[in-house]
């Protein structure tokens, strides 16, 4: 029980809390920092990675009559749920198993007249190579949107992701490699869009006395949960508060001030953190290639991955079971 590790983490400190309790302007802080982080003259806040994707679509809507959205068919189902929330049609393309995201060609041929987006995510922080590709051959009118909810930090050629697409997000949700337990973000470099984003989001409340409140708590629970030793001791608690559903439910709302706070002191020292994500999937990969029945995601040579996780698949389905009762032994 004492040896159990969380799946997912980042290094939190007391004093980034505390700091962020004291920030007054840390909205303006934050978004001024993404903005640098992206080099994007547009970034928005908002509550969840998934309330900016949905606020994205209300704002294509705007600017096309297009109502198709291409999406790869293993990604997250909230996607999906937003892409119907907004009044449009799913469409799914299939991925490819050497990085576990989308298959471009497969991709290319759902593409029609009616296609109104197409969203690139990139799975486990591994970023999708052929987004240079995919640029090239879609149509101008047909726009791309970035989904860096578990890339944040992860690079093409040295170019951070969320700066390829016409309207990208991230999120900051506590499983994220940016986290304040709920959070989100927009990016853009096209004006009259992220003119249509701004409207969008003027529609929607900010959060009450009770959701901060709330929010607070949560995000010092979040330290201590990340600290294995507590988690160990405690996961009997803690993962109650796993997710395991899909939320068909989708709030739309700003972030907190200490959202934003704890964002901005943890954006400072991000670096550290994406080049230890970056080298713990990078041993993990080579200790295990020559391991048998199991396959591995080929990281092209160009690409920089801030792993949120490392995809295995395993050739023989029961050795998923014996894999997991040894690493729990």
């Amino acid at each position: 029980m004492f040896r159990k590790l969380p799946v997912i983490g980042h290094p939190i400190v007391l004093g980034d809390l505390f700091s962020a309790l004291f920030r007054g302007n840390a909205k303006s802080e934050f978004t001024l920092a993404l903005k640098s982080f992206f080099n994007a003259p547009y970034v928005f806040l908002t509550n969840t990675g998934i309330a900016s994707f949905y606020l994205i679509l209300l704002s294509l809507k705007k600017v096309s009559q297009r109502t198709e959205v291409i999406l790869p068919c293993y990604t997250a189902p909230s996607l999906v749920v937003a892409v119907k929330k907004a009044g449009l049609t799913p469409v799914l393309c299939d991925i490819s198993l050497k990085d576990f995201n989308a298959d471009l060609q497969d991709l290319l041929k759902r593409t029609n007249l009616n296609t109104l987006c197409v969203v690139i995510v990139h799975m486990f922080g591994i970023p999708f190579v052929g987004i240079n590709d995919l640029r090239k051959s879609l149509p101008a009118d047909c726009y791309i949107v970035e989904d860096c909810a578990q890339a944040f930090g992860s690079k093409i050629a040295g170019k951070a992701v969320g700066t390829f697409g016409d309207l990208n997000f991230c999120s900051f949700n506590r499983g994220k490699n940016l986290p304040t337990y709920d959070g989100g973000c927009a990016v853009t470099y096209n004006k009259k869009l992220a003119l249509e984003f701004e409207a969008q989001m003027l529609k929607f409340p900010t959060p009450n006395i009770g959701y901060r409140f709330g929010l607070a708590i949560k995000l010092f629970a979040l330290l201590f949960a990340f600290n294995p030793w507590c988690y160990g001791i405690f996961y009997f608690l803690i993962r109650h508060f796993k997710e395991n559903t899909v939320p068909m439910g989708l709030k739309v709302m700003s972030p907190t001030f200490f959202q934003a706070g704890v964002g901005y002191a943890l954006l400072k020292n991000s670096g550290d953190c994406f080049e230890k994500r970056l080298q713990n999937g990078l041993y993990l990969i080579r200790a295990l290639k020559d391991a048998q029945g199991v396959a591995l995601p080929d990281i092209a040579p160009t690409l920089t991955p801030a792993f949120n996780r490392l995809p295995i698949i395993f050739e023989d389905e029961s050795l998923v079971e014996k894999a997991r009762a040894l690493l729990e032994k």
